[in-house]
This record gives structure tokens, C-alpha cells and sequence, in this order.
């Protein structure tokens, strides 16, 4: 009788035990659907929903610090996020993938890179990677870490490297580095502004079998009607190099804490200024950002 309870019962623990491991998943999921440190932050940073390229926000036309060149993205969606999950007791690893398309007429990259000729259409075809790590407190999931999510084009004879984003504020001895989209930053250790603050964003980029340039993104909520999109060139420091100044108050945030998503976007010469026949490729980091009042604690993972 014994060894027949004991026969009877195992087959009930393995269930139970699939059962919460398929449980553990889907609430993993949830939460990275919905947590302002992920969900779609960097899917918008690299979307402009528009086939009108416009004037670059806060920066007239004497302002501009590339030859002249207007362009926007406009990906197809939905966008279907894919997750590997690995549970491993109270703690989880999680790969996030994504693929970012637009295909011509209706969706692409749209330049125009001279007043009195049309806008150029580009086929994109990006994949976007991003890694968490997660720990369960009591019955709950918690973001522990995250990567930058690595947005780049696929088969590209033209890639495009990013080597170092340094964010400093230089009235309060801050500074803010990531040399590899490989590296995990826990929440504490994520940029983290003040409202009052103005930063140097200086990105060192090359890309392969051509020059390239800089864009910075930034004000981007986690899910539409959040946050505004600003998208600024940098201006040239070398031929690797870029920096550019960026003012918090811009962002136009009015709660604190809160949290926005950030962009370094790096596109090929021939991307931006060449004609018809020009290829897309390209690489943004993406990152959240954290704006808050020196004596507030860090936002939840959720709202």
C-alpha cells in the first residue's frame, strides 16, 4: 500500500509542478507587458507612427547641425515580443525579442534629404534584443535587472557599432555610462535625473564601409499618450563621436517619480542622404530613465 500511495502522489507533484512553472511564465510575461521599465518603451523610441518627415523638435533650421535631412519611422504593428523564459526557483532570467519591419509604401523609413526633391521610402527589417532578470517576492515577480534593448538591422553588409553612451551632469558630479548592451543595470543603477537637470550626452559610433550620425531620443512614455517623442541630431565632435546637450525640462514630465525611455539612434550615411537606391541600416540603444526629486524613492515596476 505503501509504495503504491508513493506511485499514486509523484505524478500529482510533477503536475503541480508544471502547473507552477506555467503559472511562474505567465505572470513573468504580464509583468513585462506592463511594467514602466519595459513593456513597449523602446519599440516607441525607434516609431514615429508618421510618413512626414519634420523639422526636428526645439531646433530651427540655422540650428541644425547635419546637412539637411528630415526622416521618421513608421513600423508595422503589432508587434509580436517574443520571450524565452527560464524559471529557476525564486529568481528568472528572461530574453526578449522582437522584430521591427516596415515595408514600402505604406511603412519604412521616410527621408527627405533635400527640399526640392521627394521623400526617399526604405525598407526596415530590425530585430530588437533586451535580457531581465527577475526575483519573486512572496507571490509577486519583481524586475531585479535589465539590459539596454539592441535594435539593429538584419543582414546588413553595413553594421553599425556603438561603443560607449555617456550621460553626466556635470552641477552634480553625475554620470551615467554603458559600454555594451550585454550589461545589466539593477533599478538604483539605471539614469536617474532631476527635473532642474541638464546633461552632456556624448556617444562614441562607427559604422562598417561608411561614416554615420547620431540622433538622440528621449521623452518617450512606456505605452501611448505618456510622455512626448523628441528626436535631436547630435553634432560631430569627431568622426566617431557625438555629443549633445539635453535639458530635462524638455521632456515636459509633470508627476514625479517617473519613468520615460530613452534612445541613441545611429543610422548610415547612405541611409539618410543617399537616393532611391540607398539601403536602410542602422543601431539604437535603448534605455529607460528614471525622473525624479532627490528625497523620492524609485517608482514600482508597475503603475
Amino acid at each position: 500500500m505503501k509504495v503504491r500511495f508513493f506511485l499514486t502522489i509523484l505524478p500529482l507533484f510533477a503536475l503541480l509542478a508544471v502547473n507552477c512553472g506555467q503559472n511562474d511564465e505567465a505572470d513573468i510575461e504580464s509583468l513585462l507587458e506592463s511594467s514602466w521599465f519595459v513593456s513597449d518603451g523602446a519599440i516607441r523610441t525607434a516609431d514615429d507612427s508618421t510618413d512626414v518627415p519634420q523639422d526636428y523638435p526645439f531646433n530651427g533650421l540655422l540650428a541644425d547641425t547635419i546637412p539637411y535631412v528630415r526622416w521618421v519611422r513608421w513600423i508595422q504593428r503589432p508587434i509580436t515580443r517574443e520571450y524565452e523564459i527560464v524559471v529557476n526557483g525564486d529568481s528568472a532570467d528572461v530574453l526578449i525579442m522582437a522584430k521591427l519591419t516596415g515595408t514600402p509604401p505604406g511603412y519604412g523609413l521616410f527621408v527627405n534629404n533635400n527640399p526640392l526633391e521627394p521623400i526617399y521610402n526604405r525598407v526596415i527589417s530590425d530585430t530588437l534584443i533586451r535580457r531581465v532578470k527577475l526575483y519573486k517576492d512572496g507571490n509577486r515577480w519583481r524586475i531585479a535587472s535589465l539590459t539596454a534593448a539592441d535594435i539593429h538591422t538584419l543582414d546588413t553588409n553595413n553594421p553599425v557599432t556603438i561603443e560607449e553612451i555617456r550621460a553626466s551632469v556635470p552641477q552634480r558630479n553625475y554620470e551615467f555610462i554603458i559600454r555594451s548592451a550585454d550589461t545589466y543595470f539593477e533599478k538604483d543603477e539605471l539614469p536617474i535625473f532631476y527635473p532642474s537637470d541638464t546633461i552632456i550626452v556624448t556617444v562614441t559610433c562607427s559604422g562598417q564601409n561608411d561614416s554615420t550620425w547620431a540622433f538622440l531620443h528621449h521623452g518617450t512614455g512606456h505605452r501611448p499618450g505618456f510622455g512626448i517623442h523628441i528626436r535631436q541630431p547630435f553634432y560631430r565632435e569627431t568622426t566617431t563621436t557625438f555629443s549633445r546637450t539635453w535639458v530635462i525640462a524638455e521632456d515636459n514630465i509633470v508627476n514625479t517619480p517617473a519613468v520615460r525611455h530613452s534612445a541613441t539612434d545611429v543610422l548610415g550615411w547612405e541611409t539618410l542622404f543617399g537616393d532611391s537606391t540607398a539601403t536602410y541600416y542602422s543601431r539604437a540603444w535603448c534605455f529607460p530613465y528614471i525622473v525624479m526629486e532627490a528625497n523620492e524613492t524609485l517608482p514600482e515596476d508597475e503603475e
